[in-house]
């Protein structure tokens, strides 16, 4: 027995210590990380510093490829049917994981199965947005104006089925106006230049992309839509505080890899993005821009799609929500 006990500490041992050496193995080339929108918005912002970093401490190039289109699907699609190595990586955020599989029909990917959870690095506030020309200066105003000529607004998301989309019509609804005409867009870019031009009066979109131009004067901010104020414009009042407690509403974005990757690499990106929370450098990057670094669990990151899943489903169902 005692023999038997010594040869499976031996084997135990080493098994460990294969896992190990495995894991300082990866990478030994370049990582691709797959972000699912456009450039210039929240997610590929953030995407740019994490490879930065990732770059210098992994010793091996990784890069950022934007695929945006079709509700994120197309660079969600390319990273499901990648090599489940651990050199492809998805970039994406709720609108893949909590929100498709409740709006979209037929995915060419399973949203859950297809993946493994590598965690959630950063959460921002979202804003209600619009254009110098819209006279309102507060979401009273907003709307007493909208509902005098409801058919004269429009507002902008950036995209069909995202956060963006569903926090606006969770405030439509609480505001009681109906039929506001929903304007898509390819990304937060895209979504930021048709409300600077004034080709949509109203948007609502992250505090990342809204800063610049909200301090440049070019656009307004008339509500945060998440419980607490955005850290970058602590003077903006957030929905809760102006009596409309039940739009709590952010972006995040998440780091997830094609299922069948293996242990020891899931391990090492698993502590990595862990780690990004301790990282002075990413801290000060991602606060400068308005994002809180989460660096969270993959239990953590999958309770948060399940719990989402459970509200927007909703939201899903009275909005009438598909994609188009």
């Amino acid at each position: 027995m005692a023999q038997l006990l010594r040869a499976f500490a031996l084997l135990l041992i080493g098994t460990i210590w294969c896992s190990e050496v495995l894991a300082q193995e990866y990478p030994t080339k370049p990582i691709k990380l797959i972000v699912t929108f456009s450039p210039g918005g929240f997610t590929d912002v953030t995407a740019r510093f994490v490879a930065q970093h990732w770059t210098e401490r992994f010793g091996q190039p990784v890069v950022v490829e934007n695929k945006p289109g079709a509700a994120t699907v197309i660079g969600t699609d390319a990273v499901a049917k990648a090599a489940p190595d651990g050199y492809t990586l998805l970039y994406t955020g709720a609108s893949t994981f909590s929100i498709n599989p409740i709006v979209l029909k037929d995915l060419p990917y399973d949203p859950l199965k297809s993946f493994a959870p590598i965690g959630i690095v950063g959460t921002t506030p979202m804003m209600v947005l619009a254009n110098p020309s819209v006279s309102a200066r507060n979401i009273g105003e907003l709307t007493v104006l909208i509902s005098a000529k409801p058919r004269e607004y429009s507002y902008g998301s950036f995209g069909t089925g995202t956060t963006s989309h569903f926090a606006g019509e969770l405030l439509w609804s609480a505001l009681g106006i109906k039929s506001l005409l929903h304007v898509p867009y390819k990304g937060s870019g895209p979504l930021m230049a048709a409300l600077v031009s004034g080709e949509v009066p109203l948007s609502i979109d992250t505090v990342v992309v809204a800063a610049p131009q909200i301090r440049a004067g070019k656009i307004k901010a008339i509500a945060v839509t998440t419980a607490a104020r955005s850290s970058l414009l602590p003077n903006v009042s957030t929905l809760a505080e102006l009596g409309y407690p039940g739009i709590d509403v952010g972006a995040w974005v998440a780091l997830a890899a094609p299922a069948g990757t293996p242990d020891h690499v899931l391990r090492r990106l698993r502590s990595e993005t862990a780690r990004l929370r301790t990282v002075k450098d990413i801290q000060e990057k991602f606060a400068a821009i308005g994002v809180d670094v989460v660096g969270s669990s993959p239990e953590e990151f999958t309770a948060k799609v399940t719990g989402e899943i459970r509200r927007y489903s909703q939201v899903a169902k009275e909005a009438n929500i598909r994609a188009e």
